[in-house]
């Protein structure tokens, strides 16, 4: 009977052999030495308190052996055997912890999220954009990933790094990109030129949208284009939005040079660090005109920019608001959230 006992313990994992030992002795040292000393240990509980605080080296002295058996069992067996199985079993649980940091660090775990954001490719504008990300939203998580990079760049709970190629679609299972909120595809700054990198992008994003299809989950894509003569070949993958950051900015310069001070207001606008803020809402069930929208809207603090991503606002003051429509408005959050549970009602 025994020497079948060791015999699968011996095929089990060291580890878990090593846990289930610690545990089958510390019921069966409880229960003996209850037996040697049934007056100092009147019942199992007060003799598993003396066993685990002897075994994990706390050792209250609240209750102890006094007989020379029970002195001679604990210092033979409990001391040595327990403390040593207790020891061992410590250690494995800190190299698990060690283990389990080490590849979260270095992308090696499996994200198993949902309503997350996911960038792909760090870069100085990724960099930003996931400062930004964080600054607006206190609890959701962002996942990176990136095939360069070694280890998580940002010291943060919330920020999940996965090692490894994003056009692979094991990498991008990983970070569970289909029950993402959106998946942001930036430019890789190791690729010098825009034609390869926007290449690169499109590879990217195909294999997302591909995946997606057939899935049937559809995923918000994001995508950044160094060069806008390449986003025609993007609009055949399904890309939800573009950004092209070198076009944006050379324009935004320009029209600095000619309207001073507009620079600052797109910086503000573009940012969560300045009181007011973007956000989405759809329309109040009053709402059947723009002009009914933008007043209502005006009246509880919030300033309405466009609708369904159209800024002529004030040239369909009259035109019917469809129910369905997204519309873009500038405040404040608490009026945000104000205006949130108002839309619901």
């Amino acid at each position: 009977m025994i020497l079948r006992i060791i015999q699968k313990a011996m095929k089990m994992d060291v580890k878990i052999t090593i846990f289930i030992g610690l545990l089958a002795f510390i019921i069966i040292s409880t229960r003996i030495i209850q037996m040697i000393e049934p007056e100092t240990f009147p019942n199992y509980f007060e003799a598993l308190w003396w066993v685990m605080t002897t075994v994990t080296t706390v050792g209250y002295g609240d209750v102890s052996p006094v007989t020379w058996g029970g002195k001679l069992f604990a210092m033979a067996i409990v001391y040595i055997i327990g403390i040593g199985l207790m020891g061992v079993a410590v250690g494995y649980i800190v190299d698990v912890y060690v283990e389990f940091k080490k590849k979260k660090e270095s992308g090696k775990l499996t994200f198993k999220g949902n309503n997350h954001h996911v960038i792909i490719n760090y870069s100085r504008r990724s960099k930003e954009t996931l400062k930004e990300l964080l600054a607006m939203h206190n609890e959701k998580d962002i996942v990176l990933i990136d095939e360069g990079l070694e280890k998580n760049p940002f010291d943060n709970d919330r920020v999940h790094f996965i090692s490894g190629d994003p056009a692979d679609i094991q990498t991008l299972s990983r970070a569970n990109f289909l029950d993402a909120e959106s998946v942001m595809i930036f430019a890789s700054d190791t690729v010098n030129h825009s034609s390869l990198a926007d290449g690169q992008t499109l590879l990217i994003a195909t294999a997302i949208e591909d995946y997606a299809k057939k899935s049937q989950k559809p995923v918000y894509t994001i995508a950044e284009i160094n060069d806008e003569i390449h986003i025609s070949s993007f609009l055949h993958c399904g890309i939800d939005e573009f950004v092209t950051p070198n076009h944006t900015s050379a324009r935004l310069i320009a029209k600095s040079g000619s309207y001073k001070g507009v620079s600052e207001v797109f910086r503000q606008l573009a940012s969560s660090n300045y009181g007011e803020d973007i956000f989405t809402i759809t329309p109040h069930r009053n709402w059947h005109t723009y002009q009914d929208a933008f007043n209502d809207l005006y009246e509880k603090g919030a300033t309405l920019l466009s609708v369904d991503n159209k800024l002529n606002v004030s040239a369909k003051s009259d035109e019917a608001l469809s129910p369905k429509s997204k519309l873009l408005i500038v405040c404040q959050e608490n009026t945000y959230r104000k205006i949130q549970e108002y839309v619901a009602k």
